[in-house]
């Protein structure tokens, strides 16, 4: 560093990558706390994931949601780098109490009240043991501070859900808790990688969503959002 020159602050990598597809998406229940676990297509999109995470961003951190489609997702990355993992509930996907791990069919015909609510996107649902929006976004936050207290400079990953994920978007953003109302929702599918970097107080958008890396040609496809 020259007489009079300022050094940079160092940037912290951040990429968040949502869980392939599990047996929940493909089923059309809610995966919320279940114990639902990928599908041979998701392990497909977790090893493709983790062979691009390797080589494009050499992580030097892994923290994962310890739920088994997270967990599972993760093991391929963690086998790719030889990073030990931190599994960290912080980051599950939002709990629907006792709607965790049911068909939507079931819902519609058990819950109708509460099936009708979620199909009009009513953010004050909260059923029967279920985590409100704030509770997650209060746990997402402390997550992503812990991360950046933890891991300054580094390059992270993190192995999450959709809800989760967007919970975090908002946090980067500083749109506050989605319980708000935010007027905007991002789609986050099934081993997507959204990319990040924090320079001192600062936020760089790098990608959001990113599912290059599943190439229709090899057998992987894209799939839906779903928690």
């Amino acid at each position: 560093m020259t007489a009079g020159s300022i050094e940079a602050p160092e940037a912290t990598t951040l990429a968040l990558v949502r869980h392939g597809e599990s047996m929940a998406n493909h089923e059309g229940r809610i995966g919320g706390h279940g114990p639902t676990p990928l599908t041979e297509l998701g392990r497909r999109q977790a090893q493709r994931t983790a062979e691009a995470i390797a080589a494009a961003l050499r992580p030097t951190a892994i923290i994962s949601s310890d739920l088994p489609r997270a967990r599972q997702t993760a093991e391929p990355i963690i086998a790719a780098t030889g990073l030990e993992p931190s599994w960290d509930v912080r980051w599950r996907e939002r709990s629907l109490g006792v709607l965790d791990d049911l068909l939507f069919t079931d819902i519609e015909n058990r819950y109708p009240d509460e099936w009708k609510r979620m199909r009009g996107r009513d953010l004050a649902l909260c059923p029967e043991g279920a985590e409100t929006l704030d509770q997650v976004f209060g746990r997402v936050g402390e997550g992503l501070s812990a991360l950046l207290d933890n891991h300054a400079g580094g390059r992270v990953v993190v192995v999450s859900h959709a809800l989760a994920i967007f919970h975090t978007l908002a946090h980067i953003f500083g749109l506050g808790s989605p319980s708000r109302g935010l007027g905007v929702f991002a789609l986050v599918g099934n081993c997507s990688i959204s990319r990040f970097r924090r320079v001192g107080d600062m936020w760089f958008v790098d990608a959001i969503n990113d599912a290059s890396h599943l190439r229709d040609d090899s057998g992987i496809k894209r799939t839906p959002a779903w928690p």
